[in-house]
């Protein structure tokens, strides 16, 4: 999965510099905005996963 999302970054990476580059077209700008917004939220979640997983403390009985 890893290769995956490397091959999603280097590709909006890629339309970044494009968008650098090129002329300004609004709806182009609105795509690629919205697709590198979709990439940080992702990378976010990720990461507050594998926060979770990590400082998860084993669950103590109930008492009765």
């Amino acid at each position: 999965m890893a290769k995956k999302q490397a091959a999603v970054d280097n590709l909006i990476d890629s339309l970044v510099w494009m968008r650098r580059k090129a002329k300004r077209q609004e709806p182009v700008d609105d795509l690629i905005d919205a697709l590198v917004k979709m990439r940080r939220k992702a990378k976010k979640k990720v990461v507050k996963k594998k926060k979770a997983k990590k400082n998860k403390k084993p669950r103590r009985p109930a008492k009765r």
